[in-house]
């Protein structure tokens, strides 16, 4: 009796015990199945881009279910308000798409913003080979503050059809070339120009007059103390050829910021623009023109030589805002994801085509990215922005120090302010060109 009494205790205690443990085991592997939430923030709008990003995200989640990766949107129009505003109010993200001089504004904010991302940059550099100059737009005081993840560059792209009807020989190699051909092409009784030049407060307006200074001598804006130095006969010589070339462009410019530059070109309207690869879906679709008809050159220079071959190129990198270790260990298995070949060529090839260039020195990726449906039938035009990647540079970053000042210059659009006010206050090259100077002198 008492023996089946002990048996009946130890069966019942164990039961319990095994019940107790069962739960237990349950409760940790729901533990254990809950993925580490991520998120990124990109700028980058059209909904072609969203659902291309998504299908990168869609992959690595199911490919790393530890971690759930969510993409969130801002645009450029509000990013140099809602990110800080983001950032003051508590609510950042895991990882910020930054260009060099919004990644200054953004670090200024200090620790509570963004994280040096060495150690996810040196993970992810194991797994692909990054082209140092996508890198170095982002090094700083002994770190590196921003994944490089795709580049982009401005180039002539012009209408090879309107230069042909109009016995111009194409493409213009030099500024004199550009301005005859825009003077010939501009028919203002039938709304056609020769130029759509975006003579607006905006990015767009930024990147385009940058470019030009460049390409005339004037890329670099700092001296080495940070002290700026636009105020020279470079730039008045760009800003007198832009003033110039707006006159051949449509009498709206003041409000053309991206959409209605890439339009004016696809439409018809205008015969040339500086702008990046990215309008092939639109040519395709809305132009009525085919591949061949769209000419891409590079930023052509001052006859005289007193210029130089250049374009105005941006490594859009991700910034790292998180400094919690299990964080940072999945952005970087999500970097090295997105960048490795098959991922990387087929989000190149599909995004934007044209648009994004490769920031990882891989020829599987360059292969799959050509063999896109829309770029393979603008393999020369996109070929042309590959070719042009080592003659470029970036306002602000063009001196041997760092100078935070080049926030401000990118977020308050320094260079299409001044070109704004020379157009529709009538001002001249000279005096925009001191007024530029005097926007930039005013950032303590």
């Amino acid at each position: 009796m008492m023996l089946k009494i002990i048996k009946g205790v130890r069966f019942s205690s164990f039961r319990k015990f095994g019940v107790v443990t069962a739960s237990v085991l349950t409760l940790g592997t729901i533990a254990q199945a809950a993925p580490l939430e991520l998120t990124m923030q990109h700028m980058e709008q059209p909904p072609s881009r969203v659902e291309a990003m998504q299908v990168v995200v869609d992959k690595f989640n199911e490919k790393f279910p530890e971690y759930r990766m969510k993409q969130n949107v801002v645009g450029w129009g509000e990013a140099f308000t809602r990110v800080p505003a983001q950032i003051e109010a508590g609510v950042s993200v895991d990882l910020q798409q930054a260009i060099p001089g919004f990644f200054v504004y953004v670090r200024e904010m200090g620790a509570k913003g963004v994280k040096p991302a060495t150690s996810v940059y040196e993970q992810v550099a194991k797994e692909v080979k990054f082209i140092d100059a996508y890198v170095d737009q982002y090094r700083a005081d002994g770190e590196i503050w921003a994944i490089p993840a795709f580049g982009m560059l401005e180039l002539l792209m012009y209408n090879k059809k309107h230069f042909e009807e109009a016995g111009i020989p194409h493409p213009p190699k030099t500024t004199e070339d550009v301005l005859a051909a825009a003077k010939k092409l501009t028919d203002p009784e039938n709304d056609r120009y020769g130029f759509a030049l975006p003579a607006s407060d905006t990015l767009a307006g930024t990147q385009s007059i940058y470019t030009w200074m460049g390409a005339f001598g004037g890329k670099k804006i700092f001296d080495d103390s940070c002290k700026p130095i636009v105020n020279n006969s470079q730039n008045k010589r760009a800003y007198s050829f832009l003033k110039e070339l707006a006159s051949y462009s449509p009498p709206d410019i003041g409000s053309y910021a991206w959409a209605e530059v890439e339009g004016s070109l696809v439409s018809g309207r205008a015969s040339m623009i500086t702008f990046k690869n990215a309008f092939m879906n639109a040519w395709i679709n809305d132009s009525g023109l085919g591949p061949n008809d769209l000419g891409a050159a590079p930023i052509p220079v001052p006859k005289d030589g007193s210029g130089e071959r250049f374009s105005l190129a941006y490594s859009n990198a991700f910034m790292v805002m998180t400094d919690d270790p299990k964080k940072q260990e999945g952005l970087a298995k999500f970097m090295s994801f997105w960048l490795s070949p098959e991922i990387y060529g087929e989000w190149l090839g599909t995004s934007e085509p044209g648009l994004f260039l490769p920031v990882t020195d891989d020829s599987t990726t360059n292969e799959i990215m050509f063999s896109a449906p829309v770029l393979s039938q603008f393999k020369a035009q996109h070929q042309t922005s590959l070719d042009e990647a080592p003659y470029t540079g970036m306002y602000g970053f063009m001196q041997n120090n760092y100078c935070p000042q080049v926030g401000q210059f990118e977020g308050q659009n320094f260079t299409a302010k001044a070109m704004e006010k020379m157009v529709v206050e009538d001002i001249s090259p000279d005096e925009a060109v001191g007024y530029l100077e005097e926007l930039m002198l005013s950032v303590k």
